[in-house]
């Protein structure tokens, strides 16, 4: 990007991006607890019996494993987004004006 293009550009779609990445990262947070204490947390109290609860529990153990990853590269994304915009903001009004 040159110097007149950073002056000039507009960074509202990254604005929303990062907003909306941010409220991801939120929701998965909920999903990822509510997964570990509810699921994860009911099944082990479970008193199953035979190959169907070995089986039911590993899936359970698995599917919460799932939004935990998910919550996480979310939450990458999200300050990955969120650097960028604040790098870019800077360098915006680092750069010196041209009259």
């Amino acid at each position: 990007m040159d110097l007149d293009a950073l002056l000039k550009a507009d960074f509202s779609l990254l604005d929303d991006a990062v907003d909306d990445w941010s409220t991801m990262v939120k929701d998965l947070e909920t999903l990822k607890e509510e997964a570990e204490k509810g699921l994860r947390g009911t099944a082990n109290k479970a008193e199953w019996a035979g190959v169907n609860a070995d089986v039911s529990k590993e899936f359970i153990g698995k599917t919460t494993e799932e939004f935990k990853d998910a919550h996480g590269q979310a939450d990458s994304i999200y300050k990955i987004l969120r650097d960028t915009r604040k790098r870019a903001e800077g360098l915006q009004g680092a750069a010196p004006r041209r009259h």
